[in-house]
């Protein structure tokens, strides 16, 4: 209603209600209301029964006044002010739902409302695209598999269910290692074929449920979020069915087919030795079951289960409703205005206070995601869509913000030095919170126990395994001999050698006596070469004999397996290791070193199952960051935790390479520590650094999710 429109010309106006509206009555939660279907322009509205009766009224002869006064006459005990009447008469008029002559009723925020709208339609990180009308073929569908939905069909779809789930618990480790590789660059096309497909098949299932119970599917089309497509179908004709368990229905027949498709692909996966064939399999029981249940059934988002959860409650427009609330304790809170909400229970309350709250955190936890996924995914186009999706979701909110507070509205005054205030107080707090009060969660880091140091002993020369004097696992004193090798080769070369040094000497004896001193000193000088080849041949045959270089634990099984074959130069012969002696490899992200460094006194806590934490202190840190997979146990094609991609490099020593830059530290263990663990044991470490803040913790925390972001 425009300002210079006074209450009393307001009330002497005439309205009409349109005849078009279809309307239902329905009750939940102890309280009845109407739903009004609004076939022309495809919504449905619900209004409370004294509302309705009101509306009704509306005939375009009587006058609002008139109106009102047999309202009063029909209902003597209802609570309808005349602020309210005015009020639901904007709505309705805003939404269609009456006409009038008198463009003065039009209400003063209308062209607010089509800017609004105007800049939503041109949002391109959602483009919404209608393809028309499928209720002829959805007619069709619903006679076609009307019997998936059927209760035996349901039953079937519970074994089945129960036989996936079986099926996973038997072959858990090869379900889980293919997990590994899921969101991988190569599988994304893939993933995206069954994304799609799903979703028309999920889709679909509310079409032909809603048909089921007698509804009408008005539209179809698709929703293309990022440019990536979703599905839809407008089953909003639903809203009218007298019971919320058919309303239910509706909401669950997606999820339920999904979660049929993913159990029969789960089923097929488990049984197929086909590589490919389980491929394909596992995408569609990622895409049917983890992201339908991440997203659909996630009540904070406006899919089926927001409207599963609203039926369940038995509160209407909770999304609504919750938004309302949370905009009126602010109002309430920063700028002291009193404002008046509907008289909800004590329950009712708690529940929409509770679901705005996270509603409202979750849309901004996804606006800002799609914010930077639309900035990392299109370059400089990104860039813009960023741009313009911020000027809607942020500007566009923060200046009717600014409006209200500096305007106010009609019948509102905010209070502003309340509001600087209060706003003042707040950030200040906020501020001390975040830069005084210490964070006490920890950081992690995957390990894994080795020994220090670990004797590997090398073949320098080829040869046969003629003998060994230890077994596996008997302790060995440093020095002692364990392997001896034979090099026929090298053993005839010595021979050799040793024959051609006494044929030498004999030869400068016998130039001595021949006094030929030019030939007596050249064979010298060939003498002196054949005896340094000679050392050189024995220090060589010396190293055929294997001896230990620690005290220690001979760790080669099967060592005496070994007897009689050949080895290579450099091939592994024998490795020993000392129980008491071992210390601990840390791979560190390079955003938590810092962490891990200014430990109390350097100490890191390590994890052993069934055991108390064991302090650690720092011993080492490899001062370059590097992919290089050191430790191929702590990878996830090898059942650790760190995620890794495939090296294509015949460089490479392994066939993984991290997928972002980590440190190696190096933690000791006490001796009596040292044997309990076993090497290549994995464990988990964490640390919680000294003087280390919360806001230190959220500011390191949002810079590296938008740097990985970023870098993707």
């Amino acid at each position: 209603m425009n300002a210079d429109l006074s209450i009393r010309e307001f009330f002497s106006s005439y309205f009409k209600l349109r005849e078009d509206l279809t309307f239902t009555f329905q009750h939940a939660n102890g309280e009845d209301y109407y739903t009004v279907n609004d076939s022309l322009h495809s919504r449905y509205h619900r209004v409370g029964s004294t509302e309705y009766t009101f509306l009704r009224l509306l005939d375009g002869r009587s006058t609002v006044q008139e109106c009102y006064s047999r309202l009063s006459t029909a209902l003597p005990f209802h609570q309808l002010s005349q602020t309210d009447i005015v009020s639901l008469c904007q709505w309705a008029f805003r939404s269609d739902l009456i006409n009038s002559q008198d463009e003065r009723l039009r209400p003063q925020n209308d062209n607010n409302n089509k800017a609004a709208s105007f800049f939503s339609k041109w949002n391109l990180i959602v483009i919404r695209c209608p393809i028309g009308n499928p209720n002829r073929l959805f007619s069709r569908m619903e006679r076609i598999w009307d019997w998936l939905f059927s209760m035996p069909a349901v039953l079937v779809w519970g074994l089945l269910l129960v036989w996936a789930l079986f099926r996973i618990g038997l072959h858990y480790t090869e379900f889980y290692d293919s997990s590994k590789t899921i969101l991988s660059t190569d599988n994304w096309f893939w993933l995206a074929v069954c994304w799609v497909i799903l979703k028309l098949c999920h889709e679909s299932a509310h079409a032909i449920v809603c048909k089921r119970n007698n509804g009408t599917v008005r539209e179809a089309g698709f929703l293309f979020v990022l440019f990536a497509p979703l599905p839809y179908v407008d089953v909003t004709s639903s809203w009218s069915f007298p019971s919320r368990w058919a309303r239910i229905r509706v909401a669950a027949a997606g999820l339920y087919i999904e979660l049929g498709i993913a159990a029969i692909a789960a089923c097929l996966w488990g049984q197929s030795t086909q590589a490919w064939l389980n491929h394909v399999c596992f995408n569609i029981v990622f895409t049917a079951s983890v992201t339908s249940l991440l997203f659909n059934l996630n009540p904070l988002m406006k899919f089926d289960g927001y409207y599963i959860l609203v039926d369940l409650l038995g509160i209407p427009n909770l999304y609504t409703n919750g938004q309302l609330w949370l905009r009126q304790w602010l109002k309430r809170i920063f700028l002291g205005v009193e404002t008046m909400l509907p008289d909800w229970s004590l329950r009712i309350r708690l529940i929409i206070a509770t679901f705005g709250i996270a509603s409202f955190l979750w849309r901004f936890i996804v606006c800002i995601s799609l914010i930077v996924t639309a900035a990392t995914l299109f370059e400089g186009a990104g860039l813009i869509l960023s741009l313009f999706a911020i000027g809607l979701w942020v500007i566009q909110p923060v200046c009717r913000c600014a409006k209200y507070i500096l305007l106010g509205n009609a019948g509102e005054v905010p209070n502003r030095i309340r509001f600087i205030l209060v706003s003042g107080t707040t950030l200040s707090l906020t501020v001390l919170i975040l830069l005084d009060v210490p964070w006490f969660g920890k950081f992690h880091a995957p390990a894994i126990v080795e020994f220090a140091p670990l004797c590997i002993k090398h073949a320098e020369l080829p040869g046969f395994v003629q003998e060994i004097y230890v077994e596996s696992g008997e302790q060995v004193q440093e020095g002692q001999l364990l392997i001896q090798l034979q090099n026929r080769e090298l053993e005839v070369e010595i021979a050799k050698l040793k024959i051609e040094i006494q044929q030498s000497e004999l030869r400068v004896h016998q130039h001595e006596q021949k006094r030929q001193i030019a030939d007596q000193q050249v064979e010298q000088e060939t003498l002196r070469e054949l005896q340094t080849r000679l050392k050189e041949k024995q220090n060589l045959f010396e190293q055929l004999t294997v001896r230990s270089e620690i005290n220690g634990r001979v760790l080669t099984r099967n060592l005496k397996s070994k007897r009689g074959t050949f080895v290579r130069q450099g091939e592994t012969i024998i490795t020993i290791g000392d129980d008491s002696q071992k210390e601990l490899h840390v791979i560190v992200s390079q955003y938590d070193l810092d962490h891990f460094m200014n430990a109390p006194e350097q100490k890191v806590l390590v994890h052993v199952l069934q055991k108390s934490l064991l302090p650690c202190p720092v011993k080492k840190v490899i001062p370059r960051a590097t992919v290089t997979l050191n430790q191929p146990a702590l990878a996830a094609a090898y059942g650790g935790e760190l995620p890794v991609k495939p090296v294509s490099s015949e460089d490479s020593e392994s066939d993984y390479e991290l997928l972002e830059p980590h440190f190696n530290l190096i933690l000791s263990i006490a001796e009596g520590n040292s044997k309990e663990l076993w090497a290549g044991q994995r464990l988990d470490v964490t640390c919680q650094p000294n003087n280390y803040s919360i806001g230190q913790y959220l500011y390191h925390f949002v810079t590296s999710w938008f740097y990985n972001r970023l870098n993707q």
